[in-house]
């Protein structure tokens, strides 16, 4: 006999399809309206060796590029070279990325190491550990960056608008520069306005010059010298950044960390409208069974990116990896949510009477808080998180079981 489901018929169905929807969507994001004049590659050595008249969509271990593409280039990997010229717009996601050839269009990348030796006609968005745009390159459009170090040798023609917490300026900006993070150092020439907010420090060298008003905020004294040609150099207390707590708690204003405890308090809301009664079902599996939820957990965790590895070797499982890809993506952007739910729902347990809708929504969300702080403790918290998101997996899939028509069903 099968259970009845923790969370009616039309509700699972209605995810599913939303799921699958979403599926289709990434897809043909990827494959656009050429999707039936492109190139694709996966396997853990990825070469490209002769001219491509196509878009590329590149998956591998390594992927290495020599020759010119001629359309854009999509690529996923863990080390990534390009070496040549890309005629069109260029996408990367990987954990070391060399862009040592000229790109015709925009380039998006997020990488944990990233350099650019060449130059780049559009504008450039980054994110990553370290970001690095060396001395010779040319971008000509605007740069977006985010990351731990930031440095700019070369020539931004555009603006730059950064987040990082490091970031150094030794070549020019042809527009305005907007810097704010941990520490700033300025030896080069900006052509624009300059915003400058500095938690650390904000340091000038001998070479900076600034052509237009600098308005700036730093926690210590800060000598423009002559650098400032046409303006004056202001201090803005309006900019002003937090050095500790804010930080600690991952915002940088009061504004901040209030939108962000409202964004988890709806997390939770929807969590536990759609998903009430299955969370509860997983707190208490997690009572009864932690060391087996852990264990089924980790290999969850490990399992799914090794399916998705394998499923980008097969030109037929490229569809397959990015949709599971994406969901997987998704389960890590609402683990805390479902980790403060499931916790919320095995203290509830010990209790007599079963607690209402918003009782174990603020239950859950007061967790929610309790772990985002211990999660920012280092040490601490990566050990912390991870940990606890493989209890949370396996208490919800150790729940979850088919019956032989491939119908949801509870145990």
């Amino acid at each position: 006999m099968i259970a009845e489901s923790p969370f009616n018929e039309h509700a699972f169905l209605s995810i599913r399809r939303l799921f699958r929807a979403a599926v289709l969507l990434v897809f043909f994001l990827f494959t656009g309206q050429r999707a039936f004049s492109i190139i694709i590659e996966s396997g853990s050595n990825v070469v490209i060796n002769h001219p491509v008249y196509e878009d590329v969509y590149l998956a591998g271990g390594t992927v290495v590029v020599n020759a010119p593409i001629h359309g854009d280039l999509i690529v996923a990997g863990g080390t990534v070279y390009l070496n040549d010229t890309v005629d069109n717009e260029i996408l990367i996601a990987g954990g070391r990325v060399t862009l040592g050839g000229y790109a015709g269009g925009k380039v998006r990348c997020a990488s944990g190491d990233l350099r650019i030796s060449r130059s780049v006609r559009g504008d450039v968005a980054l994110a990553g550990g370290t970001l690095t745009i060396e001395r010779g390159c040319v971008v000509g459009g605007s740069l977006l960056a985010t990351g731990g170090d930031l440095s700019v040798n070369g020539i931004v023609k555009g603006s730059i608008r950064s987040g990082a917490a490091r970031f150094r300026l030794y070549g020019s900006v042809g527009g305005d520069l907007d810097c704010r993070g941990g520490a700033i150092e300025i030896d080069g020439a900006v052509a624009g306005h300059s915003v400058l907010a500095a938690a650390q420090s904000l340091g000038i060298g001998t070479n900076a010059s600034f052509d237009g008003p600098v308005r700036y905020w730093s926690g210590s004294a800060v000598d423009f010298g002559s650098s400032v040609r046409n303006g004056k150099a202001v201090r803005d207390d309006s900019l002003a950044l937090p050095r500790s707590h804010w930080y600690f708690l991952g915002s940088m204003t009061l504004l901040g960390l209030l939108a962000w405890l409202g964004a988890g308090f709806v997390e939770i809301i929807v969590l536990q409208y759609l998903f009430g009664g299955f969370l509860r079902k997983a707190g208490q599996r997690l009572s009864r069974d932690t060391l087996r939820s852990l264990g089924a957990g980790f290999l969850f965790v490990v399992a799914v990116p090794v399916i998705i590895g394998l499923c980008f070797f097969t030109i037929v499982g490229i569809p397959l990896a990015i949709g599971l890809l994406f969901g997987y993506v998704a389960l890590w952007l609402f683990a805390s949510g479902l980790m403060a739910l499931v916790l919320a729902n095995r203290l509830n347990r010990d209790q007599e009477a079963p607690w209402k809708f918003w009782r174990m929504v603020w239950t859950a969300f007061g967790i929610f808080f309790v772990l985002k702080v211990a999660f920012g403790i280092p040490v601490l918290g990566w050990i912390l998180f991870p940990l606890l998101a493989c209890i949370t997996y396996g208490a919800i899939l150790m729940d979850v079981k088919w019956d032989r028509r491939g119908n949801h069903a509870s145990s």
